[in-house]
């Protein structure tokens, strides 16, 4: 395990903690968990009884295979070795030392965030490995399943916008999303308030904020209205 995953992984258990505390209460019995990782979230919101259905999506190889070894024998949940996408392609998914923060969109390169998290885990670049993976979108894969008591959770490094881009007819009955936003311009064409129009398009208002304990990024829960 990579050392800056030592320092985090207490921090993600108490801020995933109190998301849970919030969640629990929400009239949901099923949670979309797109960009899934080693399923830290997905490990605490199992918990929650009445949600009987889990997708868990991760494009990475051998993260997946931490995912699966962990949870494949769970019969609540379905793992899906996809990236989420606004189309039905293979793209470049670019690997970080920080596996974590792996991602399809496009760095900034003069972002002082990379620069710290590069001397944090001793990388000279943004990026140890880039490979093509498959990319599907939520109104594909969710097409014939009932998503009105779901809850979308997107944690995708800066390609938010291509998941709600390749979900526009099943957010018309997802009624909860939470969605990483991220202070600071890491990556290229990512605009989070490009986010929250869409998302006020189709009824969605800002409910929680859960901020991360080193207040580099926050998760923002949206209640359909």
């Amino acid at each position: 395990m990579p050392f800056i995953e030592k320092i985090f992984n207490p921090l993600t258990t108490f801020h995933h903690k109190r998301i849970f505390m919030h969640l629990k209460n929400l009239n949901i019995n099923k949670i979309i968990d797109i960009g899934a990782h080693k399923g830290e979230f997905l490990e605490k919101m199992l918990q929650i009884e009445k949600v009987n259905s889990f997708y868990a999506f991760e494009p990475q190889k051998d993260i997946f295979d931490i995912l699966n070894k962990k949870f494949s024998k769970n019969n609540k949940v379905t793992l899906l070795n996809y990236a989420l996408d606004k189309e039905i392609t293979n793209k470049n998914l670019q690997i970080n030392k920080f596996s974590a923060t792996s991602s399809l969109a496009e760095v900034n390169e003069k972002s002082m965030y990379l620069k710290l998290k590069n001397f944090l885990t001793n990388s000279k670049s943004n990026f140890i490995d880039e490979y093509a993976v498959q990319t599907n979108t939520v109104d594909n894969i969710f097409k014939n399943v009932n998503l009105e008591k779901t809850l979308l959770k997107i944690d995708v490094e800066g390609f938010e916008m291509n998941v709600i881009k390749g979900s526009k007819i099943k957010l018309k009955e997802i009624p909860y999303i939470l969605i990483e936003n991220q202070f600071g311009n890491h990556y290229k064409n990512s605009n989070f308030n490009d986010i929250k129009d869409v998302l006020l398009k189709y009824k969605f208002v800002e409910s929680k904020k859960f901020v991360f304990p080193t207040m580099h990024y926050q998760d923002l829960l949206f209640k359909k209205s």
